[in-house]
């Protein structure tokens, strides 16, 4: 948003020093991420108080949001003065959102939040200029943050609103009476602060609450918890699911395992490149969302077009007719067992070929989780290639469940594993890559996909 120092002291209700008409377009809380064109909010946290960084970000910024001026602020910079930075932050916030007339889609839940925004995103973008929060900002300073910084043009704003303690969304969402509210699921997270699922529930309802004045929800058919508090919801209801009955169900689905998920929706037939049951429940989610504003289905299938996964978090390559699942962003044992059991669901015509790598920061247990995923490796596996020191447990352990030594191999390092590899994969296999970061086994990825190239060019 473009605006003044005089506008920002009156949308904050705060008081202008200096810089009546210095503009800005973006607003930070970080002096590192100040640009030249920012208004720097110096927040009070727990641990770091903002205010001893102000001068840091006067060399770059247009001026600041405080609660205590500074000393020799230059001429040519902006100052508000206010009580409180982040009750500034929030209401700013508020008065943007009473401002402008751009549509806030909400997003909550236990899980998916953040797939299920992106998703929102990508789909509403195929049709209206869109803006998202951007990583996981979700809280009472992350939140307010995407509102002020929402570009002066866009149509929608999708963002997540999450919590921690009672009373949180109830704050967020007060703020900023979200036109649309979305729920993915209600199940046990953060029970260590809440003691029951129903209390989750409970603080969770804070959201349709506080809907805008003939809003709309986006409900999860499939989640009991979520059908209970919205029953008293007076807006207008859309619901998603593929158990229940629903105005957006999930038919004739068909898991292909890492390949994705092929299913229809009211007649239109979609294929998803993102594996796994709670990726498609993310996107019946994100289609009943889009088409409640009025997306097309022609948008909407653009936009399932248009979902990739994030780099080296799943992303399917083909090398030379055979499949990589380069899934080398990181692991730990859960994540593994998924990518595994999501692997013998998968239409092969080749082997399944396992490349696992070391798993990193599992404490002094690790050897032993190495070893139960080991013993955990599905018999539907045809070859497993272990790399680094920690995954001679996990072979351990594939050996413990009957795998053969001619089908188990392990070496060091990525670099002789790509090596290895180049000679061993054949067309029609499929090859699930999955390590912790560390181990670098993206390199073995780009390995087998430069040495395809590079016999494609002879």
């Amino acid at each position: 948003m473009h605006l003044t120092f005089r506008q920002l002291a009156e949308m904050t209700g705060g008081e202008l020093i200096q810089g009546a008409d210095i503009a800005t377009g973006s607003v930070v809380i970080d002096s590192r991420e100040v640009k030249p064109d920012s208004v720097f909010f110096a927040i009070k946290g727990d641990r770091l108080d903002g205010h001893q960084f102000v001068a840091q970000a006067l060399a770059t910024a247009r001026g600041a949001v405080v609660s205590q001026v500074p000393e020799n602020v230059p001429a040519d910079k902006g100052i508000v003065r206010v009580a409180d930075t982040t009750v500034a932050l929030q209401n700013l916030a508020r008065s943007i959102r009473e401002r402008y007339p751009f549509t806030l889609i909400a997003i909550t839940g236990s899980a998916g939040k953040t797939t299920t925004k992106e998703m929102i995103a990508t789909l509403v973008a195929s049709e209206r200029r869109t803006f998202k929060s951007w990583g996981n900002f979700n809280n009472l300073i992350g939140c307010p943050l995407c509102i002020d910084n929402t570009p002066d043009d866009a149509e929608v704003v999708v963002s997540e609103m999450g919590m921690n303690h009672k009373g949180e969304i109830a704050q967020l969402a007060g703020l900023t009476h979200p036109d649309v509210g979305v729920y993915t699921n209600i199940g046990p997270v953060h029970i260590e602060f809440f003691g029951t699922i129903e209390k989750i529930a409970e603080a969770k309802r804070e959201l349709l609450e506080n809907v805008k004045p003939g809003g709309t929800i986006v409900i999860n058919a499939d989640n009991e918890h979520v059908m209970n508090i919205s029953r008293g919801f007076e807006g207008r209801k859309v619901t998603y699911g593929i158990d229940h009955d629903a105005d957006f169900r999930g038919t004739n689905i068909r898991e292909r395992g890492l390949l994705g998920t092929t299913f229809e929706v009211s007649g239109h037939t979609f294929e998803l490149s993102l594996p796994g049951r709670h990726n498609l429940e993310n996107l019946l989610a994100a289609i009943a969302t889009a088409r409640a504003i009025g997306i097309s289905w022609e948008g909407i299938s653009r936009g399932v077009r248009g979902l990739k996964p994030a780099s080296h978090r799943g992303v399917i390559i083909d090398a030379g007719g055979a499949t990589i699942y380069d899934d080398t962003y990181n692991s730990n044992p859960y994540a593994l067992g998924r990518a595994l059991s999501l692997m013998t669901q998968a239409d092969v015509s080749g082997r399944r070929i396992a490349v696992i790598g070391d798993m990193l920061e599992l404490g002094e247990k690790e050897l032993d989780y190495h070893r139960d995923a080991g013993k955990a490796i599905p018999r539907s596996v045809n070859a497993v290639i272990a790399v680094g020191k920690r995954s001679l447990a996990l072979l351990d352990g594939a050996r413990e469940a009957g795998f053969g030594n001619g089908n188990l191999h392990h070496f060091d390092d990525a670099l002789s594993a790509g090596e290895f590899l180049k000679t061993f994969i054949r067309p029609g296999d499929l090859v699930l890559i999955k390590a912790s970061r560390g181990i670098g086994l993206d390199r073995i990825v780009n390995m087998l996909t430069n040495s395809v190239h590079a016999e494609g060019a002879h």
